[in-house]
């Protein structure tokens, strides 16, 4: 019994050593992260700063010889029916 108490001992304390070492790493990670996501939220457009950024708000296909719009916001029916809208090549 006292042979294997030294192998034991060991292998508890390399277990340990990882659990905690695995723990450190972790919480390093995930605070690179989170320095990550802030300056993200810094760099990115929002509507708040005053930029205006483009908006997918429909699809232009060309079926046997005639354009058909898809839209996908409602919001821009209107526009498209006051012919509101400009063409760029």
């Amino acid at each position: 019994m006292g042979d294997m108490m030294i192998p034991f001992i060991m292998l508890m304390i390399v277990t340990i050593a990882l659990i905690l070492e695995r723990k450190f790493q972790e919480e390093k990670i995930v605070e690179i992260y989170e320095k990550k996501f802030e300056n993200w939220k810094e760099h990115t457009p929002t509507v708040k700063n005053g930029k205006k950024c483009k908006e997918l708000v429909g699809l232009v296909f060309l079926e046997e010889d005639k354009l058909n719009i898809e839209v996908l916001d409602k919001k821009v029916i209107d526009r498209l029916e006051r012919k509101s809208y400009n063409i760029k090549s």
